[in-house]
């Protein structure tokens, strides 16, 4: 089975692995270098283990958050920017496979859901009202000779 060694047991750096070794307390980056090197290393394992398929979620779950933990985070001024550029490394892959991928709908969902994206048009209408002077009037009536 996938992320499995020989006798069975998950691999270190497995998603379930790391869910069964979860104790304690959410880990709590000091500086904003550390929550990114954590999400670089994230976004290896992916690469190497589930072909390049980034997802919030398990981007969060690597790193050992919530997603009520990502937006603490994203309050505090010196993560803001980090966590920023790395949603925006989410939308890039996103935008990619909504151009690129032969299945398209979960990339509009989640550009509509987690980008900000809208599937709408916008219409404007004006009321005006507009005064016109013809001059004389015209007659159709035939003139007597």
């Amino acid at each position: 089975m996938d992320g499995k060694d020989q006798k069975g047991k998950f691999v270190a750096k497995n998603l379930y692995h790391l869910l069964r070794s979860r104790t304690g307390r959410t880990p709590f980056y000091e500086t904003p270098e550390e929550l990114a090197s954590k999400i670089m290393e994230y976004f290896e394992w992916s690469d190497e283990n589930d072909k390049g398929k980034y997802t919030s979620a398990g981007l969060r779950f690597y790193a050992g958050l919530t997603r009520s933990n990502w937006y603490q985070y994203k309050q505090k001024p010196d993560f803001c920017d980090t966590l920023d550029h790395i949603e925006t490394i989410l939308e890039d892959f996103y935008e990619k496979k909504l151009q690129w991928a032969g299945s398209t709908q979960g990339a509009i969902f989640w550009l509509k859901n987690k980008a900000g994206w809208k599937d709408e048009s916008t219409q404007t209408n004006i009321n005006q009202s507009v005064n016109a002077d013809f001059g004389q009037v015209v007659s159709n009536e035939p003139k007597e000779t």
